[in-house]
């Protein structure tokens, strides 16, 4: 709203000064702010025609392409129970589809390195990842949007539960290997005890990992042309998970010191109170001065899914809190390597400074939120939990490897 459109204020009308009534009668007066944007829906129902495209190009043989369609449809639709009284046999149709993907996708007997490999399903994952993005979204989305009305029901976890066990073997079992071929381990008995020395690691594990020397980087910087940049952001607009709420829900449970970290990151991500400043307002500011739209779900590969699906599947389940910590932690600490990069580039070919306002801002403000997140949240948690080191080291290496892939995949996209 324009502040013209407020009511105006006067000296002869004001609040006694002082307490909770004074503080209540001035924000009555006051211009109102500017709504706190959320970010697209990735995911809803897709058209018929949108569905018989994925049809087309589906790889996938015994597991029809539309899982994600139909998931979408029955999480976001009428209450479950009303829809499976009516139809009996489809919950279990549903979930031996959903499991028949997850062996496809994320098979037992392999665990995933590079995305580019040869062995990826990519078909099979690019389905998982839109059908899990649905059942992450009926916990993340407001009642409007109708994705929350059976956000708890037993189908959409039991669903929720088929697909993220066969990826988090995966990640989980990938992070062990990434992390030996760092020359360390992913176990109590080899990681620091000492937080001191803990924080000493988990900085170099992220800076010696292959993501944060990536060749998208020095591309993105000295290389891309305008195209090939707003193509990337693009991308970005796609994957960008509200950073706000994902602190909102890794700071639940934790306590003292690592909870006011917490809550000063997250009153950062708002602009510290000022409407204007707000970090998902700085990326809309850049979406549209650049008339950019983002994907549909439809329209993504599995690894641009994944990495939104990765900083989910540890902020929401209250058995990855201590992971939580450790994604989110991966963002801070690596972000401020590719957002410098970005803006080089972006400034190069001519994009305004005032468009990329969202990643300047975070090239640097992202230093101060790093040192911050390690000395006041991993730090202090692992004194206080020994034991949660295991948690924020993989969470640590799941989220750089899932960035990893990807960085892969925007590089080779960008450049073929």
């Amino acid at each position: 709203m324009k502040s013209s459109d407020a009511s105006p204020s006067s000296p002869s009308s004001a609040a006694p000064r002082g307490g909770i009534a004074r503080r209540r009668a001035l924000a009555d007066h006051a211009p109102e702010p500017e709504a706190h944007l959320e970010l697209p829906l990735l995911l809803a129902p897709p058209s018929a025609q949108q569905d018989a495209r994925r049809t087309a190009r589906a790889e996938l043989a015994d597991v029809a392409p539309s899982l994600s369609s139909e998931v979408a449809a029955l999480l976001f639709g009428p209450p479950l129970d009303d829809v499976l009284a009516a139809d009996p046999g489809r919950e279990e149709a549903v979930v031996a589809r959903a499991r028949r993907l997850a062996e496809r996708a994320y098979p037992r007997d392999a665990v995933s390195d590079r995305a580019a490999d040869a062995t990826v399903d990519h078909a099979a994952r690019d389905e998982l990842h839109r059908t899990l993005l649905a059942c992450y979204q009926t916990h993340v989305r407001l009642p409007h949007h109708e994705t929350a009305e059976n956000q708890l029901h037993p189908f959409t976890c039991r669903l929720l539960a088929t697909l993220e066990r066969a990826w988090e073997r995966d990640l989980l079992a990938r992070a062990r290997r990434t992390a030996r071929r760092l020359g360390t381990a992913l176990d109590a008995s080899a990681l620091p005890a000492d937080p001191d020395a803990f924080v000493e690691w988990y900085k170099r594990v992220a800076f010696t990992h292959p993501l944060y020397e990536h060749p998208l980087h020095g591309f993105l910087s000295s290389e891309a042309d305008r195209a090939q940049l707003e193509r990337f952001l693009r991308l970005e607009a796609a994957g960008e998970a509200a950073f706000d709420d994902l602190v909102a829900l890794g700071q639940v449970g934790t306590r003292g010191e690592v909870k006011i970290e917490m809550g000063r990151n997250y009153w950062d991500e708002l602009g510290n109170g000022k409407s204007h400043a707000v970090h998902t307002h700085l990326f809309h500011r850049l979406t549209e001065g650049l008339k950019i739209t983002a994907p549909e779900a439809h329209e993504l590969s599995w690894p641009v899914l994944a990495g939104a699906n990765v900083m989910l599947w540890s902020c929401i389940p209250r058995r990855n809190a201590f992971r939580a910590q450790g994604t989110l932690g991966a963002v801070e600490l690596l972000a401020p390597q590719r957002c410098t990069r970005l803006v080089t580039g972006a400034l190069r070919v001519g994009i305004p400074k005032k468009v990329m306002s969202y990643y300047a801002a975070h090239a640097i403000i992202d230093v101060g939120h790093a040192e911050g997140w390690l000395d006041h949240v991993v730090r202090p948690q692992v004194a206080a939990v020994p034991a949660s080191r295991v948690g924020i080291a993989e969470g640590l290496i799941a989220r750089a490897d899932a960035s990893l892939d990807y960085f892969d995949y925007s590089y080779a996209e960008l450049t073929r």
